[in-house]
């Protein structure tokens, strides 16, 4: 029989293995959503002024507000489920229910990410 601390036992494991890639795609997606949300809100404040929708429509038809709000759109999402998805592996104990929200998660962001780049699209090619 041996006696072993949980730190002895941990040494040597190495990480779960997945670790580095969420650390470095949290990291990038922050570091991609600082220009694109000064570009976010330079596009709602030209649109202060807009009384119409067609104005609106006009200024999303061009391909460079299209394509900011598209890539606004995909950075926002993934980095907030990347970091939802932290708070919950962290602090919910019971694995069906980590499993159970952790799919709601990833169900729920496609479904609005799909639905904002739908209306974008919709909008911008309309």
């Amino acid at each position: 029989m041996k006696f072993r601390t949980p730190l002895k036992k941990a040494k040597g494991q190495g990480a779960a293995g997945s670790g580095t890639a969420h650390f470095i795609h949290q990291r990038f997606t922050a570091v991609a959503l600082i220009p694109l949300t000064f570009l976010f809100v330079c596009f709602l404040m030209s649109l202060l002024a807009a009384e119409r929708f067609s104005e609106v429509a006009d200024k999303l038809s061009n391909p460079f507000w299209t394509t900011t709000l598209l890539l606004f759109l995909c950075a926002a999402f993934y980095h907030g489920m990347l970091g939802v998805q932290i708070i919950i592996e962290d602090y919910i104990s019971s694995k069906k229910a980590k499993l159970a929200l952790l799919i709601a998660l990833r169900l729920a962001v496609a479904f609005f990410a799909l639905l904002g780049i739908l209306s974008v699209l919709f909008i911008a090619l309309s």
